[in-house]
């Protein structure tokens, strides 16, 4: 059996394991994500995989990593936040070096969305997206049963769809982006603002459980508005199948009917029943996605 290294870079946390041809996760290490420290965490994760590398015999890394990645050169593009400490490091010659093997980046949402196409809701399925609805809004685009790259390497970024553009200020310079309406950071400052005190989304979502409509109301405008920008992508691209992944899903028998309801008022007569779907990899698909993408580039 061949054995290759995926890496996870997440916001919050950072996963590197071993990962057999097969998608099999044979052995893994956890530690936080330190993005803001620079250069020193890349060397850091570079370590660790080289590591575990060494003890499996691995022949090639995967990493998906939070950010934007120039898909020529594997380094960090200004992306939303130009000044940040991570822009302009070389990810991809940082672990390349350390490891001392053919090394494969990429963002961590279209890394999920390769995860769905070979083992995942997206098996045997040619053209379909991949939304990972966390901290934010990222996704990934299958079309022809390729991952879809963009002249740089950023496409797929459909949390700046713009749902409003009178709508809130987003980072990206944009108004009204459906990252604004539809992420855990959306919906905890919707919260915070309706019952005038700090909560977090699983908080606003724990009180939905319990029926308290004020925060029901404000899990009918997320699901709504994820329905928009479903219903938008769907007269973009055609897709046979939409996957939604990542921590919100947890919670989404309580979007579910409102995201069903604006899709199918918001998408062309004929797309209105493309299916969406909900991921079944749970926090593994990051890793078994990156690894299995280094192995189909060798």
């Amino acid at each position: 059996m061949q054995y290759l290294i995926g890496i996870d870079i997440g916001a919050t946390n950072t996963r590197v394991a071993v990962v057999d041809s097969m998608g099999k996760i044979i052995a893994t290490t956890r530690f936080p994500s330190e993005m803001s420290a620079g250069e020193s965490f890349f060397q850091k994760v570079g370590e660790a995989a080289a590591k575990l590398a060494s003890e499996y015999q691995a022949i090639a890394v995967g990493v998906g990593s939070a950010g934007q990645i120039d898909r020529k050169t594997g380094s960090y593009l200004p992306g939303l936040y130009p000044t940040a400490p991570w822009v302009g490091v070389p990810l991809r010659e940082i672990i390349a070096t350390t490891t001392t093997l053919p090394t494969f980046v990429d963002n961590d949402c279209k890394i999920s969305a390769y995860a769905e196409l070979k083992i995942g809701q997206g098996q045997g399925v040619a053209d379909f997206v991949s939304l990972t609805l966390g901290t934010g809004l990222g996704g990934g685009i299958i079309s022809n049963g390729q991952l879809v790259h963009g002249i740089s390497g950023v496409a797929g970024h459909v949390g700046h769809l713009s749902l409003d553009h009178s709508g809130p200020q987003c980072a990206c310079g944009n108004r009204g982006c459906l990252e604004l309406y539809v992420s855990g950071t959306a919906i905890a400052k919707q919260g915070s603002l309706v019952f005038q005190e700090e909560l977090t989304s699983p908080q606003v979502f724990q009180r939905a459980s319990e029926g308290d409509s004020r925060a029901l109301q404000i899990l009918h405008e997320v699901g709504t508005a994820l329905g928009q920008g479903l219903g938008a992508m769907a007269n973009l691209l055609n897709p046979q199948l939409f996957i939604l992944g990542g921590s919100i899903l947890e919670w989404y028998p309580f979007l579910e009917s409102s995201v069903q309801a604006s899709f199918r008022a918001t998408a062309m007569n004929g797309l209105q029943d493309t299916p969406i779907k909900r991921s079944q990899l749970g926090g593994e698909g990051g890793i078994i996605g990156a690894a299995l993408y280094a192995w189909d580039q060798l």
